[in-house]
């Protein structure tokens, strides 16, 4: 059972891992412990946020953000470590920790939609600044 508020596109839940009433894993594939740096990107590349990536897998991910970032129910998800950019659903929030469904993923190495540049752009801009993956 997992509690949600939804306004204007964002969401806030309870950690469904806490939730003693369903123990059952709704991952689509399993997750692998990782520490790499990740940007939250929405809005056309308006609005970017830093966060790190500490599980992935081919269908999600549980990411480390501020407490205080507001982020929509849908976003990208750039993997500044692969140059990949994750089109991503928030699933739950508790805090400072929050899981991800992804959809599709787009190489920013090779991008070909024109539409998608912006994503291309901040991860080239991530990797030009000293101490950056």
């Amino acid at each position: 059972m997992v509690t949600s508020l939804r306004a204007t596109g964002f969401v806030v839940t309870r950690n469904r891992h806490t939730d003693t009433t369903n123990n059952t894993d709704e991952r689509g594939a399993p997750r692998r412990r990782t520490l790499t740096g990740g940007k939250i990107v929405y809005g056309d590349g308006a609005y970017t946020y830093d966060c790190a990536i500490r599980e992935i897998s081919t269908s999600g991910a549980r990411i480390g953000i501020a407490g205080g970032i507001v982020i929509p129910k849908a976003f990208f998800l750039i993997d500044q470590k692969r140059g990949t950019a994750f089109e991503a659903e928030l699933v739950w929030r508790n805090g400072t920790q929050a899981g991800l469904k992804f959809g599709a993923a787009h190489d920013l190495v090779h991008l070909a939609d024109p539409l998608l540049r912006f994503l291309r752009n901040l991860y080239v801009e991530a990797h030009l600044r000293p101490g950056t993956e």
